[in-house]
């Protein structure tokens, strides 16, 4: 099996597999007991805490620990909305964020919030004249993802904190669930991101909202105080110290992945873009891949892909049983056979030569099956 879907979740470092393992042997005691193996395993806490923040090059900043970057958006955009409605009710997001940002603020217009969309560029890139028109005095709450997760676009975080240190009521939220462990950025400045410890090979279940100041949080559920009283709950140390140690390795590897999978990405690129009726859509991280077979359906191709035994997706996992069509595409001004034909590679720490090339045997194998539907 060669897998090359990691922007849906990677396989985790046999590393991260065993400090999870090790933790839930030895510290499996609540973090919040005041005994002396409750204190033990309170110390691992704020050790995997002050990595985490270290690597991300936040250390003035607080880790809040959850279960993913599904959680944290939610916490951080129900939680400010609340604290700051008093100073507006305007809230700013490009056209491509994730469903667990878009939704969360789709609803919170049942809660009398206005929700506008920054314009993307058919780069995939945000449109910062389109987010300098619509800045204004009701606005208090911008959200841009660092990384696009469908076709790796790189988006200008840097950028938007400088345009948005004129509007100091607004707060600025980054998704980077698909940045970590891939590109390095600047998040200096940003006042929360988000991210998932099992799409940089950590494990399922741990994620972080990193924030400026945790006092500009309010609860979204309520119990016993826990990581600041933002995100109650018993905390899932194993997970988190396996989190800690991933990022880590991720972080070290970084460099030389970059370097290896850019080749991938090159090959891959050269080899489908002699196909007629084929588009590639615009890169950045050299991780992901946005291929169309014009006029097939994604699935189609994606499902031939599979019975080579060749796992990619068609969007977002989170995403991809749905039936409307994908808003980043979209936005990007594409045709719909354009984005109806989609499927999104994604390589990983794992991916090798040889997977690499089999890939691009196996596209121009599912061309020549398909051809007679493609236009």
């Amino acid at each position: 099996m060669i897998y090359m879907d990691n922007a849906a979740s990677t396989r985790p470092y046999d590393e991260a597999v065993d400090a999870f393992t090790e933790v839930s042997r030895s510290y499996y005691f609540n973090t919040a007991s005041i005994h002396s193996e409750g204190r033990k395993a309170e110390k691992l806490l704020g050790a995997s805490r002050r990595q985490i923040l270290d690597l991300m090059d936040l250390g003035d900043y607080e880790c809040v620990f959850t279960s993913g970057a599904t959680e944290s958006n939610n916490i951080a955009i129900q939680g400010v909305l609340e604290t700051k409605k008093q100073f507006g009710r305007t809230v700013l997001l490009s056209e491509m964020e994730h469903p667990s940002v878009i939704n969360v603020a789709e609803k919170m217009k049942h809660k009398g919030f206005n929700v506008e969309y920054i314009k993307t560029t058919e780069s995939g890139i945000v449109d910062l004249d389109s987010l300098k028109y619509l800045l204004g005095n009701d606005v208090i709450f911008v959200t841009v993802m660092a990384v696009n997760n469908v076709t790796g676009s790189v988006q200008p975080v840097s950028e938007i904190v400088e345009i948005l240190k004129s509007y100091p009521k607004v707060y600025f939220h980054v998704d980077a669930t698909q940045a970590v462990g891939k590109v390095r950025m600047d998040y200096s400045g940003v006042d929360s991101l988000s991210l998932s410890a099992h799409k940089f090979h950590g494990v399922k279940g741990a994620g972080a909202l990193i924030v400026k100041e945790v006092k500009s949080m309010s609860p979204i559920t309520f119990g016993g105080g826990h990581e600041f009283n933002v995100r109650s709950g018993t905390v899932n140390l194993a997970a988190i110290a396996a989190m800690a140690k991933a990022l880590r390795m991720s972080m070290e590897s970084l460099e030389e992945n970059r370097l290896r999978i850019s080749r991938y990405n090159k090959s891959i690129r050269e080899a489908v873009s002699k196909l007629p009726s084929v588009q590639v859509q615009p890169g950045g991280v050299p991780q992901i891949i946005n291929v169309s077979y014009i006029g097939a359906r994604g699935e189609i191709v994606v499902n031939a892909l599979s019975q080579r035994e060749i796992m990619v997706s068609t969007t977002s996992a989170c995403a991809s049983k749905l039936s409307s069509l994908n808003e980043t595409l979209m936005a990007m001004n594409n045709s719909p056979d354009v984005v109806k034909g989609s499927i999104r590679i994604s390589m990983g720490h794992f991916t090798n030569d040889q997977e690499a090339d089999k890939l691009v045997s196996a596209l121009n194998s599912v061309y020549k099956e398909i051809g007679g539907v493609l236009k």
